[in-house]
């Protein structure tokens, strides 16, 4: 079975999102995802293009703005280890994860 087999419908839509319209219900199957979900999506979300990331940084900020300061904390905690976890090859897909959650 191919690596991309196994990958969620998130990233398959991600991955092939070119128009518009796709890149809105990429947008949308992101905003409705469990978060839990999504932190299992996190190093693929973090190998998607830059505007593709661009946008999933946009709307998983959002959503991390309306969380509680507790699970903002054990996002950032979750998001460093997975980030601490990635091959030394990927630094980039690591920097990218660590920065999801990070907010000024």
């Amino acid at each position: 079975m191919r690596e991309a087999d196994l990958d969620s419908t998130l990233i398959r839509r991600g991955r092939k999102a070119v128009t518009f319209a796709d890149m809105a219900e990429f947008g949308r199957t992101l905003e409705n995802r469990p978060m839990a979900a999504v932190i299992g999506d996190l190093p693929e979300l973090a190998r998607l293009s830059e505007p593709k990331f661009i946008l999933a940084t946009k709307i998983l900020r959002r959503r991390f703005d309306g969380q509680q300061a507790s699970e903002q904390n054990r996002l950032r905690v979750i998001a460093h280890q997975i980030a601490a976890s990635i091959n030394d090859a990927d630094e980039n897909v690591a920097d990218r994860i660590r920065s999801l959650f990070e907010v000024a």
